[in-house]
């Protein structure tokens, strides 16, 4: 079986929320997806995510990114 050679656009599961301080390190509130990151989240049921196993993530000491970017991939929780 063939493995991926990219991350996938999204959150990643966290087990504990996250402290203010630890925000920053782990969540890129300035990504055009972080509202649908919080929709999947939510509907979850997860207790905290992080946005570092995104594809998108650059870390909280780069800038963002500009221009457009080209949405590839992004998993949307289950309709009820």
């Amino acid at each position: 079986m063939r493995q991926r050679e990219h991350r996938p656009h999204g959150p990643g599961y966290w087990d504990r929320p996250l402290s203010f301080d630890q925000v920053r390190e782990h969540r890129n509130m300035s990504c055009g997806l972080y509202g649908l990151c919080l929709e999947v989240v939510v509907r979850r049921r997860w207790p905290s995510f992080t946005c570092q196993p995104c594809s998108l993530w650059r870390g909280p000491e780069r800038p963002p990114a500009e221009g457009r970017g080209q949405l590839l991939f992004m998993p949307m929780a289950a309709r009820r």
